[in-house]
């Protein structure tokens, strides 16, 4: 029998990895409790903990933390979009792995300007549900949301990083 010798990510701990996740998906939870004025219920603060976990941890728990707040706060807020939660939850998935690789290759001011393009760029799913207008409108708010988020989790990631 061949042992696997590749290190894994970072050479982490699996249940270590599997911890983190939880922990940061369960903020993620408490922040879909604390909506953001928009016209659409399911803006809230569920991708902060994506942000900080995918800047301090890296792609894989941004990967999960992002695609699991969305799915929570469509959730909480009884799917205002339907069905298109799933591809939007996928989408701000691959959103927070992106948010890992850019750091992790540069720095954390274009990983987080890369989350917040791709979460306001998933716009353009909700067009069968909301409209052209109704998406335009909505738009706005969708990327001041996902501003906060990037800067709180920012601040967080910063302070962390710089006190270990």
């Amino acid at each position: 029998m061949v042992k696997n010798t590749k290190p894994r990510p970072a050479n982490v701990p699996r249940t270590l990895r599997m911890a983190r996740i939880a922990v940061c998906a369960a903020l993620s939870v408490v922040g879909s409790f604390i909506h953001l004025p928009s016209p659409v219920t399911s803006v809230a603060f569920d991708s902060a903990p994506g942000f900080f976990a995918a800047l301090y941890f890296g792609p894989l728990e941004g990967f999960c933390v992002f695609g699991f707040g969305h799915l929570a706060t469509a959730i909480v807020s009884d799917f205002p979009l339907g069905i298109l939660h799933l591809p939007i939850a996928l989408g701000l998935a691959f959103a927070g792995a992106a948010v890992g690789v850019v750091n992790q290759r540069w720095t954390f001011i274009p990983a987080v300007a890369t989350g917040i393009a791709i979460n306001t760029g998933l716009v353009v799913l909700a067009i069968p549900v909301l409209g052209v207008a109704g998406t335009l409108f909505f738009t706005p708010f969708l990327f001041l949301a996902a501003t906060v988020n990037g800067v709180v989790a920012t601040v967080v990631y910063l302070t962390v990083r710089w006190r270990l």
